[in-house]
């Protein structure tokens, strides 16, 4: 975890994702300011996830042709570029300049599409196997805590400057992040021509990997109650529920990532331990999940709903950490980016049906039934989870690695 590369990997991370959240901040209030519209602010999460979703799918095309860190490098140097060619609209707008600003959100997403699930690859190349633990849970660490102390600071500069401003900012951020990024230091990876099989080589190595094919099963099941943690949910119950201001919603999202830092802290002090016993905290967390979402979604005392969104962030954050490091320890550099690129596109598709799924109940029954919903949901994951206990522990995933290994695609 000392090394150069691992330490230029987590803070380009971190100046992207400073930069990303920028970025949205920066075209929220753009978008707003130049039509006057909640649809156009709509168009930005739907325009993001369905665009990231595309992108997923073909991913691995990219993968197959061109290593990976040049991937990563070049993504980021093209959005940075992207944004400076926004920027410069900015400066010059006219009438119909809102759809530019889609445009360049679409295309901004379909790289971060394929940058993400390069990015996550690229840490079994830089850290040795028994460190692999610490250093997922100290990338996460650092992303929650930019999540936690980036969205208040982008408000203060919005309040103190305004958009134009918010997006050369995230510029400069997107660019420290390129340079960064590309003192990484990697093996270089063979590269081949890309084909039908580079789309589809993702979902066969799940399909022959029983411990990723199952954590895959988990986290789409998952996937699905998540979704209450969505501001259109959480603002209908701190207003039925806690019948408090719009505010608690902040204070809760806030509680929630305090949860999910801590919970990093633990995975890096006790990775020793987690590693030993991965089948039980995956089936434990998705059950303490369960019950803490249930109880959450009951509750009207507000300073129990804070502690309850914390405690969430705990099983959570752990069980995501896990789940990295098998994926890590079950496929080669390049078949595990392929694996990511898959796994986000289920993952991104799967929650834009989940919001409107849970959106639709909210309004149908009442926020409550929501959360008892998300619950059921979780917990029918962890009776998954006790089912496939031997492929989450590995006992007999690893036999069947080794005899299939050379069919698997690279």
């Amino acid at each position: 975890m000392k090394n150069t590369s691992f330490r230029c990997l987590w803070i380009g991370q971190a100046f992207a994702n400073l930069g990303d959240i920028f970025y949205v901040v920066g075209l929220i209030s753009l978008l707003y300011n130049l039509t006057g519209s909640a649809f156009y602010l709509s168009l930005l999460p739907f325009i993001t996830t369905i665009f990231r979703f595309i992108s997923s799918l073909l991913a691995p095309l990219v993968i197959d042709r061109f290593p990976l860190k040049r991937i990563i490098v070049q993504s980021q140097w093209w959005k940075t570029i992207l944004l400076v060619c926004l920027g410069i609209f900015i400066i010059s707008f006219d009438h119909g300049f809102s759809v530019a600003v889609i445009f360049f959100i679409a295309l901004i997403s379909l790289l971060d599409g394929v940058a993400a699930p390069v990015s996550a690859a690229l840490v079994p190349q830089l850290v040795p196997k028994e460190e692999r633990m610490k250093a997922n849970g100290f990338l996460n660490v650092i992303t929650q805590t930019i999540f936690v102390a980036g969205w208040p600071l982008g408000s203060v500069l919005l309040i103190s400057t305004n958009s134009s401003f918010i997006i050369w900012l995230t510029v400069m951020l997107y660019a420290v992040s390129t340079i960064y990024t590309g003192r990484i230091k990697v093996p270089t990876d063979p590269v081949a021509p890309s084909n039908w099989d580079s789309i589809k080589s993702g979902w066969v190595a799940i399909r022959q990997i029983p411990t990723i094919r199952t954590l895959i099963s988990i986290d789409f099941i998952t996937t699905l109650a998540s979704s209450v943690w969505v501001a259109a949910v959480i603002y209908i119950y701190v207003e039925q529920n806690l019948q408090l201001g719009e505010e608690w919603w902040g204070y809760i999202n806030t509680s929630y990532f305090v949860g999910m830092i801590f919970s990093g802290l633990i995975v890096i002090r006790f990775a020793k331990l987690l590693e030993k016993y991965i089948g039980f905290f995956i089936t434990f967390g998705l059950f303490l999940s369960s019950l803490l979402i249930l109880l959450f979604g009951t509750t009207s005392i507000p300073a129990l709903a804070l502690l309850l969104a914390c405690l969430y962030g705990l099983p959570e954050q752990i069980r995501e950490v896990i789940y990295t490091k098998l994926f890590q320890d079950h496929a080669t550099e390049k078949t595990l980016a392929k694996i990511h690129a898959v796994w986000g596109a289920v993952i991104n598709l799967t929650f834009a049906g989940s919001v409107l799924l849970l959106g639709f109940i909210t309004e149908t029954y009442s926020v409550k039934t929501t959360f008892q919903f998300s619950s059921t949901l979780i917990f029918l994951a962890f009776l998954y989870a006790t089912f496939k206990r031997n492929d989450l522990i590995g006992k007999q995933c690893d036999q069947l690695l080794s005899s299939k290994s050379s069919n698997l695609p690279r």
